[in-house]
C-alpha cells in the first residue's frame, strides 16, 4: 500500500518474503503425529498450497502494516485508522502463520496516542467498596449464535455489580436478552457507530465510557480495532479482560490487556505459545449456563416434528457457515454409513436449510436427513432428540452445551490431527463426557453403538448433564468469576509480549486456510484486498470511499465488491440509523454493510 495524490493506495505490489528469496517454497515435511485420517493425500496438498498461502498472506499482511506506519508519519490519523482496520481485516480473514502482530499492535498504539489523547478518568485506586460498574464491549451482537448468550448470562448472573455496554460496529437492533437484564442492573447500552463519524470518532466515545469504568470487559470480533486505539490514548486506562471467544483465530489486542480469559483449554495453550500472553496473564472460565427446562416428553417432541417415537434422532445445530464442504465432503456424507446400517435413525440438522446442499446424501439414504434453516428457537428439536453430533468442521461448543444440559450425549469429530486440538470440541463442563473421534470409522463406530445401544446412551446423557451443571452453573461459576475480576484488578504479572515477527508453518498453520478461510473468495491478492477494503469502507472518511472507488474502477476490480457502490457511499452511521426505523423483519432483512 503506498500513497499517492494524498491518499492511500489499496493494492500491494507482489513481493517475495525476505526468509523465501533465493528459492522454491518447499512443501512442508508431513507430520508423524498426524492421524492417518480425512484421507492423508488430503492432509498431504493442504500442507502444501497452505505453506504457498500463507507465504502470500503474510507478505500482503507486512505491506498494509507498512501503510499504516507511513500515515502515522505523515500525521494523516483518520486514514492510518482506516489502513490500519485493513491491515487487521487482512490478518484475520487469510491467515498469515501468525496469530499475532507486534508491529500492529504497536502502530495502533502510535495512532491513539496522537490521535485521540485523553487526560480524563478516576485513578482506580480511588474506587469505594461496593458494585463495580463493569463495561462490556463488543463489535456486533446478533439474536442467533452463543456469542450474546455467554453475554447476557455473565450480566445476569453477575447482578451484583452494574453492567453496561458498548457496541462498536452494530448494525442490527440489540437482541432482547441484552436489553433486558442491562436495564434490571442499572446500565446503558451504548451504540457508538450511530453517532456521525468513524473509527476514531467511535474510539473517543468509547473512551468516555472506559474513563468511567472500573474494568473493562472486551467481547469484540478478533479484527476490531476501535477499543485498543481508545485504550492507547487513555493516561489511566482501567483494567482491562479480553474474552477470547474466536480462539482459532488471530487476533489484535494482546499488547493492550491485563488478562485474556479463555473458554477452552486448547485456546488457553495457543494464546501462551503463539500470541505471547503471559501465564499469569492467561485465565481459564467456564461459560456461564442455565439449566435447560423440559416442556414435552422426548416421545410428543417427536410426535410434533412427524416422526415416529420408537426412530432415533441424531440431531447438530449450527449456523450454516460450520457445515462448509471439506474438499468437496459434506457433514452428512460422513453419517451415511450410520444412517445406512441403522434404518430407524433420522438425522436432524438445524442451520444449514437452504444454504449447503447435503441432496447427495440424502439421496442415498432417502427420508433419514432432514435440513432445517436457521432458527432462534431449538428446543423442540433438542428435546425430540437422542444423540447429539457436534457441527463440523467448524465445532459449536454452545450448542453443544444446550445439547448437553438436554441430557443428551454429545460426539465431536476432529480428524485434524494432534496438533490441531484447537479445530476440535472442548471446554469445561464438557471435557470430561464428551466422546471424540479421530477418524471418520471412529466417528461412525460411536455413533452407531449410540444409536444400537439406548441404555449406553442414557447413561451418557445423564454424566454429561451432571457435569456441566456441576461445572457451569450456580456458585461455581460465579466463585471462578470472581476469582477471575481478583486476578485481572491485581494487575500483577508480566505484560504480555509477542515474540513471533515471522510466519510459522504448523499443520494449524496450514489447514486454517482450508477450514476457516472465507469460502469461495480470496483467489487472488486483489480480491482479498477488496475485500479487507470493503468490510471498512462505510466507516471511513468520504474522500478516502471516493478515491478508493476510483481506484478500483481503474484497475478493473470494481466487480470484485461484495455490494453494489452505492451502498459504499452510504455512511455507517447512516445506514445504522435508517435500519433503526424499519419494523424489525424489514430491519434484517435490509442489514448489508
Amino acid at each position: 500500500m503506498t500513497c499517492q495524490s494524498g491518499q492511500n493506495d489499496i493494492l500491494p505490489n507482489a513481493r517475495r518474503p525476505p526468509f523465501l528469496q533465493g528459492g522454491e517454497t518447499a512443501p512442508g515435511p508431513a507430520n508423524d503425529e498426524t492421524d492417518p485420517v480425512l484421507d492423508a493425500a488430503i492432509l498431504e496438498r493442504w500442507r502444501i498450497e497452505g505453506r504457498a498461502r500463507i507465504t502470500s498472506h503474510w507478505s500482503e499482511l507486512e505491506e498494509l502494516v507498512a501503510a499504516v506506519a507511513t500515515l502515522i508519519d505523515r500525521k494523516r490519523y483518520a486514514q492510518a485508522a482506516v489502513a490500519a482496520q485493513v491491515a487487521a481485516n487482512h490478518a484475520v480473514l487469510w491467515h498469515p502463520g501468525l496469530f499475532a502482530h507486534a508491529d500492529l499492535e504497536q502502530l495502533l498504539r502510535r495512532l491513539g496516542e496522537a490521535a485521540l489523547p485523553f487526560s480524563g478518568g478516576a485513578k482506580r485506586q480511588d474506587r469505594k467498596a461496593g458494585p463495580m460498574s463493569v463495561l462490556h464491549v463488543a463489535t456486533e451482537l446478533v439474536e442467533i449464535g452463543g456469542h450474546t448468550r455467554m453475554v447476557a448470562r455473565w450480566i445476569r448472573h453477575d447482578a451484583g455489580n452494574v453492567h453496561s455496554l458498548a457496541l462498536t460496529r452494530q448494525h442490527m437492533l440489540v437482541p432482547e436478552r441484552l436489553r433486558g437484564p442491562i436495564g434490571a442492573g442499572g446500565g446503558r447500552i451504548h451504540r457508538l457507530n450511530e453517532k456521525p463519524g468513524g473509527l476514531l470518532s467511535w474510539a473517543r466515545a468509547l473512551q468516555r465510557l472506559m474513563a468511567g469504568a472500573d474494568l473493562v470487559v472486551l467481547h469484540v470480533h478478533s479484527m476490531d480495532i476501535v477499543p485498543f486505539l481508545a485504550l492507547a490514548g487513555l493516561e489511566r486506562p482501567p483494567p482491562v479482560t479480553l474474552v477470547n471467544h474466536a480462539d482459532h483465530l488471530f487476533f489484535v489486542g494482546v499488547d493492550f490487556v491485563d488478562q485474556v480469559i479463555h473458554t477452552r483449554r486448547s485456546g488457553l495453550r495457543l494464546s501462551a505459545d503463539r500470541r505471547g500472553v503471559a501465564p499469569e496473564r492467561n485465565v481459564l472460565l467456564p461459560l456461564c449456563l442455565e439449566p435447560a427446562a423440559r416442556s414435552r416428553s422426548r416421545a410428543e417432541a417427536k410426535r410434533e416434528l412427524g416422526l415416529s417415537p420408537d426412530c432415533t434422532v441424531i440431531l447438530t445445530i449450527a449456523r450454516a457457515l460450520k457445515f462448509r464442504p471439506v474438499d468437496g465432503r459434506t457433514f452428512a456424507d460422513t453419517l451415511v454409513p450410520v444412517l445406512r446400517q441403522n434404518p430407524g435413525a433420522r438425522f436432524i440438522a438445524v442451520g444449514p436449510g437452504g444454504k449447503v446442499d447435503w441432496s447427495a446424501a440424502q439421496a442415498l439414504v432417502p427420508g433419514q436427513i432432514e435440513v432445517i434453516a436457521e432458527t432462534p428457537d431449538t428446543g423442540l428439536y433438542l428435546e425430540a432428540a437422542d444423540i447429539y453430533v457436534d457441527s463440523f468442521p467448524f465445532v459449536s461448543i454452545t450448542s453443544l452445551f444446550e445439547a448437553g444440559l438436554h441430557g443428551l450425549p454429545l460426539v465431536s469429530h476432529n480428524p485434524f490431527g494432534r496438533q490441531c486440538a484447537i479445530m476440535g470440541a472442548d471446554s469445561p463442563g464438557l471435557d470430561a463426557t464428551i466422546l471424540r473421534a479421530r477418524s471418520p470409522d471412529d466417528f461412525s463406530a460411536i455413533l452407531g453403538r449410540l444409536v444400537r445401544d439406548p441404555h449406553f446412551r442414557r447413561l451418557k446423557g445423564e454424566e454429561t448433564r451432571s457435569e456441566i451443571e456441576a461445572v457451569n452453573m450456580g456458585e461455581n461459576w460465579r466463585g471462578a468469576l470472581l476469582q477471575t475480576y481478583e486476578k485481572v484488578l491485581s494487575g500483577r504479572g508480566p505484560r504480555n509480549r509477542i515474540a513471533e515477527r515471522r510466519p510459522r508453518f504448523d499443520d494449524i498453520d496450514l489447514f486454517i486456510p482450508f477450514v476457516y478461510g472465507p469460502s469461495g473468495r480470496g483467489a487472488t491478492a486483489a480480491s482479498r484486498m477488496v475485500i479487507d477494503v470493503e468490510l471498512v469502507m462505510k466507516a471511513a472518511p468520504l474522500r478516502w470511499r471516493l478515491y478508493t472507488l476510483a481506484q478500483l474502477a481503474r484497475r478493473g476490480h470494481l466487480h470484485l465488491l461484495h455490494s453494489p457502490v452505492w451502498r459504499l457511499l452510504v455512511p455507517e452511521w447512516l445506514g445504522t440509523r435508517i435500519r433503526d426505523l424499519l419494523p424489525r423483519g424489514e430491519h434484517e432483512r435490509g442489514h448489508g454493510r
